[in-house]
Order: structure tokens, then C-alpha cells, then sequence
């Protein structure tokens, strides 16, 4: 099984690849950003940009995280 720390930075690791792409894709392709409803509430600009730094808060959250948690071997 692998260790907690493995985990955590395959998972950091796997959101960074996915931020560059949609990065990519995102400034190949501005026409893309669109508005969309969840039942009456509009998602435009302003909510996505609050999307992105939650998203970019987790992944550093967790690469850091992944320095300080043992390998869970017992000593």
C-alpha cells in the first residue's frame, strides 16, 4: 500500500498537470468562458476566479501537507 505522503503528492501532482492544461486550453481558446445557472444562481467571471484559488489553495494545501505526514511506519 502506499504511503500517505505518495498519495498526497500524486494527488497535487495530478491537479497541477490538470491546471496547466485548462490553462492551455484556456488562453488558446477564450471563447469558451461561459455563464451557466446552478438553479437560479448565475457562475460567471466573478465566481469562477473564486473556483480557481480554492483550487489552487488545495493543491498547495496538500503538496505541503505531503512534507509533514509520516510514512506511517511504526518506530
Amino acid at each position: 500500500m502506499r504511503s500517505l505522503k505518495t498519495v498526497l503528492r500524486l494527488v497535487s501532482l495530478l491537479m497541477l498537470v490538470t491546471a496547466a492544461v485548462f490553462l492551455a486550453v484556456a488562453l488558446t481558446h477564450p471563447e469558451l468562458g461561459t455563464v451557466f445557472y446552478i438553479g437560479g444562481i448565475a457562475i460567471g467571471a466573478a465566481v469562477w476566479l473564486v473556483f480557481y484559488i480554492v483550487y489552487i489553495a488545495v493543491m498547495i494545501g496538500l503538496f505541503t501537507a505531503s512534507f509533514f505526514v509520516s510514512n506511517g511506519e511504526k518506530e
